[in-house]
This record gives C-alpha cells, structure tokens and sequence, in this order.
C-alpha cells in the first residue's frame, strides 16, 4: 500500500494576515521601504524598526496612506493625526497618546485649521502656536496669546531666515523682548507641559523646521544594522516627527543662520543666537567649561562627546569634580565607570587619594595617572602602599616624572600582597630582589617609556634585569603600549586647519586609559582665521579645492599678508 500524499496548508499572504500578525513579523525589504515612503503601498510586515519608520514618513507626506494602520500603534495613529490636521482636518483623538507633537512639517495647517483645533482641543495651544511661527501666522497668534515659548521663538527666527517671513520675524521679536520666556515645549521628549513650566532662555534645544529637511536614506539591513545607522546616531538627539528622517536619499538641512565661530571664544549671550550649538558643547567638554557644559550639553550625548568628556576631566580638575557630583560613587553602567575611572586618575594627579578605600572596584582603577600632570613622588608611593593594585602603574609613573628614588623604594621595599611577586623565583630570573622585581613587572610599555626618559637610569636598570628588550607584541597591544610621555607632553603632530568648521571632533583610541577624544585644531584655527582675513582662505579655499589648510600653508599666507602690508 502506498504511503499518503501529505497535504500542505495553504498560506496567506503575508498582505493579508491580520495587523498585529504583521507588527511582529520582524521582516526587511527594500521595496517595502520605498513604496511606504511613497505612500504607494503598506509593507507586507512592519514587525521592522525601518519599515516603521519608513511607514511614518510615507503617512506625514501623503494624506490617505495607511488608513487601516489608525489604532494599530500610538506612532502610527499619532502619524496619521499630524497628517489629516496638515490636510485642513480636525481628528479625533481618543487618547493622550494619540495626540501628535509636530504639526507642521512637512506642511502647515491653514489658520483656520489651527483655530479650530484649539477649540476642540486647548491643550494643543502651543503647538498651534508653533506652526504659526512656522507659517507667519502674526494676527492667529497673537489672538492665541501663548506665553512666550523659546521653542517657538526659535523656530519663529529660523524660518524668518530661511523664508524671510515677515510674520515669523515679528513673533520672534516678540518674544525676544519679554523680560521672562519660558519652556514648556521639550523637542527631546514631545512633551507640552504647561504647568510644569520652567522659566528659559533660548538655547539651541529646538528641533526648527528647517532641520527636519535633513534626510537619510534607509539601509539595506534589517534590524540588526538599525544602531549603525545615521538616524540614530548624532543628528538623533531630537525626532519630533518619529521618522528620524528617514527617506530614500541623503539631503543636508539648510544651513544655520549664524556662524558659531565667535561664540567659540565669546561670552555666551543670555539667549544663544540661531546657532547649532553642537560645536559648542564639544568645546566647552574639551576645555572642561563647566558652566558653558552644564548650560549647553543635551540630553544624549553626540557622537564623539563623552570620550571628549574623558579628556576634559583628565585635564581640568573642578570640570572632573563637578561629574564626581553627576554621577554615583559607586556606577551602576560602564559608561559611569570610565568617568568615574577617569575621575580617580584626576585626583590622583592632584595629590587626593581620599578615594582610596579597602574595597574600591578594579574597574575603577586607572593606569594613566602621569598625563596630563604628574603628581608629586609622595603621592605615588602612598598609593602603592594603599592599593598595591595601582603598583605598577606608579612605577611607569615615577619613570615619566623622573622620581628615581621613588622607583628605588618602590622596588626595594614594596608594599605587600603586590600579585607579580606571589610566585617563588624561577631558576633564569636574577637573584638580585630589586632587579627581580623589575624583571617580573616590566614589558614593552615600561621599556619604551624608559628609552624616552631623559634620564638613562630606568633604561640601565631595567637593561640589567632582562638584557633582551621584550617584544611589544602585535598591533592589538594593550594601549599604553602605544603612548609615553615624552610623545604626549611634546607632541610632532603638525596642525591642520579646516577653516569652513574649525571644531573637528573625534574619538578613538589614546592615552586616556585607552580613549581619546579631542576637537581638532580648532584652537589654531581660530586665530588663524582673523590673521589671514575669510576673503583670502576662501580665495586660497578654491584654488585648492579644500578648506583643510596644513599649517605650513597657513604660515605661508600670514607672511605673504604681512608683507603685503608691509
């Protein structure tokens, strides 16, 4: 007898499973992306953070996309209320989380239609008022009599630029002029919170209207890639209209209407011109300006930011004090840890070991302790002795202060319970104890520090515990392989200036217990830029075809204009 034909169950298409079978379909597809932004078509699934973002967008844009996803999540819904109010209609919404935020991009509701949407629904006052300022609605928002919003105001100065309103000049002005402003709006949050007002000033926490013109194309990953892309990298401290920009093509925002360059070596005004603050913040944590940090910083840091943070608390001790007040004494994260790490070598190069105690974490430990300052000898050896953890990294210490009778009583009489010497002397290591120790201790990084000394001692002390200098192992060598001190306090490196954005932050690997940060050589630049006069770089900017000038070429054009002058 022959065995039964099993049946096979007919499948429905994915298009027509029921919503919330598709929400949790975790499935990408580059059409799906680009008929959602279209407003063609709803993808099959939307389970995928890219597919919903990429629905969001196609429902702002086109009015009638997406209809049957209305209640499917709050996002959706609140997308969908953003567009019928944009399109002249007055939804209705059920829930408090069902009310949209930005109501005017990509398109501004008539004037009636913000009339009667506060009407039905006053406690969308201020962001009817919004949209006035985007639009130049002067008369419909002075009949709404909002407080003066600095959220408002600094859309209201954007798009006076931008578009040259007249309207949206004068709301500005308007609130410009109060004696008191306030915040009620938050962008990072899409809040409105009228009795939790605080009194503010304008201070680049807008996400104006002519920014939200930034556009990034989506990815061709699913979501496993999402963390990697642009939108939720630094341009995704705001995303008040849910999509992250999201499209199928890069576009750049306008730019602001004001240059930031002054302001990098200015007192900053009450309320901050109509600037990217960005720059700003990056300096003000590269310097370890407290005051301009703590006015400035967002919510979410920005790319590069918090190891520019870590080398701002290694070089300025109050700016390391005030983040011991930011975070715990004992860090729950990693991020906390490395700033509180950060904080210790600090105060150790500032003579404090109050922090020492019998039961402080590893991970809190630092092994740069002798950049940017050194401590003085004493302080290295009562930190041995109060943590034999630190030991070795005071010995590496005392080489790149030049404390060599400190490294002699270091190894002579070292503090107990230091790990390297729990083991008994092997045959082939010297019978000398002091030159034991150093044998046991010493690796590529000690042998490197002491052949840039300036002082041959260390490098005979430690030629005649291991004659063979020991390899330096791979390119994936611990960090402090990689950085002395006689690299770190005089640095080779020749500047190169970008004049169009002086501020060029970065990250990566340094000498900071393994991190860097920095802003380029936008203190150079800065000076460099008035010697030389904007019409002459931007003369010198063409020719070149570049606005990065290597300092070489930067001298050479002060000296031609000094003896133009001349």
């Amino acid at each position: 007898m022959g065995k039964r034909e099993k049946q096979q169950k007919s499948q429905t298409p994915l298009d027509r499973l029921p919503i919330e079978r598709r929400l949790a379909i975790l499935k990408f597809n580059v059409e799906d992306c680009k008929d959602a932004i279209h407003g063609r078509r709803v993808p099959s699934t939307f389970g995928d953070r890219v597919h919903q973002l990429c629905i969001i967008r196609g429902i702002r844009y086109h009015h009638g996309f997406a209809q049957e996803l209305r209640g499917a999540t709050p996002e959706f819904t609140r997308a969908l209320n953003a567009r019928e109010i944009m399109s002249g209609i007055i939804p209705t919404v059920s829930k408090p989380d069902e009310a949209p935020y930005c109501i005017w991009h990509p398109d501004v509701p008539s004037e009636d239609t913000l009339r009667a949407l506060v009407q039905r629904y006053p406690d969308m006052l201020y962001n009817a008022a919004r949209a006035c300022a985007v639009a130049g609605y002067i008369d419909l928002y002075k009949e709404l009599d909002p407080l003066p919003e600095v959220h408002i105001a600094e859309d209201a100065g954007y798009a006076s630029f931008h578009k040259s309103n007249r309207g949206s000049q004068e709301i500005y002005e308007h609130i410009l002029s109060q004696p008191v402003k306030y915040a009620i709006m938050n962008d990072y949050k899409r809040t409105v919170d009228v009795a939790g007002r605080r009194i503010a000033v304008l201070n680049g926490d807008t996400a104006v209207c002519s920014s939200l013109e930034a556009r990034y194309k989506y990815s061709t990953a699913g979501e496993m890639c999402l963390t990697e892309r642009p939108w939720v990298s630094k341009s995704a401290y705001f995303n008040i209209t849910e999509d992250f920009g999201i499209d199928d093509h890069d576009c750049e925002a306008p730019k602001t209407p004001k240059d930031d360059v002054e302001l990098l070596y200015s007192p900053l005004p009450a309320d901050l011109p109509l600037v990217n603050k960005d720059n700003l913040i990056y300096l003000a944590a590269y310097t370890g300006d407290i005051d301009r940090y703590a006015r400035l910083r967002r919510p979410k840091m920005l790319d590069s930011e918090f190891d520019i943070v870590i080398r701002g608390i290694y070089h300025n001790a109050f700016f390391a004090k005030w983040w011991s007040t930011q975070i715990p004494e004992q860090p729950q994260g990693a991020s906390e840890a490395i700033i509180r790490r950060a904080i210790n070598a600090r105060r150790i190069m500032s003579n404090d070991l109050s922090w020492v105690t019998a039961d402080i974490p590893p991970r809190l430990l630092p092994e740069m302790i002798w950049f940017p300052a050194v401590a003085i000898a004493l302080t290295y050896s009562k930190l041995s002795y109060m943590e034999p953890r630190m030991y070795r990294a005071c010995l590496r210490a005392c080489i790149a202060a030049n404390y060599a009778s400190t490294w002699d009583e270091l190894l002579l009489t070292p503090p107990e319970n230091v790990s390297w010497f729990q083991s008994p002397r092997r045959p082939d290591e010297p019978e000398d104890p002091k030159l034991w120790r150093i044998s046991r201790i010493i690796a590529g990084d000690f042998w490197k520090e002491a052949e840039q000394s300036r002082n041959p001692y260390f490098l005979q002390e430690m030629s005649t515990a291991v004659p063979k200098r020991p390899e330096d192992g791979n390119r994936d060598a611990h960090w402090s392989y990689h950085f002395w001190a006689d690299s770190l306090y005089f640095p080779h490196v020749t500047p190169l200036l970008c004049t169009d954005e002086p501020v060029q932050a970065f990250s990566g690997e340094g000498p900071y217990d393994g991190r860097d940060g920095g802003i380029g050589d936008a203190d150079c630049a800065v000076f460099a830029m008035d010697s030389i006069g904007r019409e002459i770089l931007e003369e010198e900017k063409k020719k070149q075809q570049s606005s990065y000038f290597p300092l070489e070429k930067i001298l050479d054009l002060i000296e031609a204009k000094q003896k133009a002058h001349d």
